[in-house]
């Protein structure tokens, strides 16, 4: 898993690198909603628009992308899309996070509370470069397609990264098989 990591950082450093001097001259939007407001900003291919119920609050932003950030019942919703990519959240609750870097990249967060499950929380979705990324915690999935993308469900614990060597998936506790998953020994007192 850390070799992965490394991969990945390593591949996130350079791709960096080589995207924020194009930042520099991008078109930017920046939205902010709360307490019912809606809220679009276009100009020419950049757009962003954040939208909130009476108890949410989103903000979004495109640089060269477009973002887009829709939050109630408490949700702190943030999209954002950059060089070409999208970046959609929208929360009832729990505090979606949506970013697509790069041309045809998109990311998309979506969380509600379901019942007989605990409260939304956190959910992160990463895509660039033409991939994509998805967390859905009433479809209860996460999906990462692509040669660099990440998404993750921070109630469930279910995640995936998609890297140019394949995808990565971790498995939620309460759905791992027990006899493949190895028992945790107590620290010696």
């Amino acid at each position: 898993m850390r070799l992965i990591c490394a991969i990945f950082c390593a591949t996130a450093a350079v791709g960096t690198s080589f995207w924020l001097p194009s930042v520099a001259s991008a078109t930017d939007v920046h939205c902010t909603a709360d307490s019912d407001t809606d809220i679009t900003r276009v100009d020419g291919r950049t757009a962003c628009r954040a939208a909130s119920g009476t108890e949410g609050r989103s903000h979004s932003a495109g640089f060269d992308g477009v973002g887009y950030a829709n939050a109630t019942s408490g949700a702190v919703a943030v999209g954002l899309g950059a060089a070409g990519g999208v970046g959609a959240s929208e929360g009832v609750g729990g505090i979606p996070i949506a970013i697509g870097l790069g041309p045809d990249a998109i990311a998309l967060t979506s969380l509600a509370d379901v019942e007989g499950r605990p409260p939304a929380g956190v959910g992160l979705s990463i895509a660039m470069d033409g991939s994509r990324a998805q967390v859905s915690s009433t479809e209860d999935t996460v999906v990462c397609l692509g040669s660099s993308a990440l998404a993750w469900n921070g109630t469930t614990g279910a995640g995936c990264l998609a890297t140019p060597l394949g995808v990565v998936r971790s498995t939620p506790p309460d759905r791992a098989d027990p006899k493949t998953v190895p028992e945790q020994q107590l620290p010696p007192e």
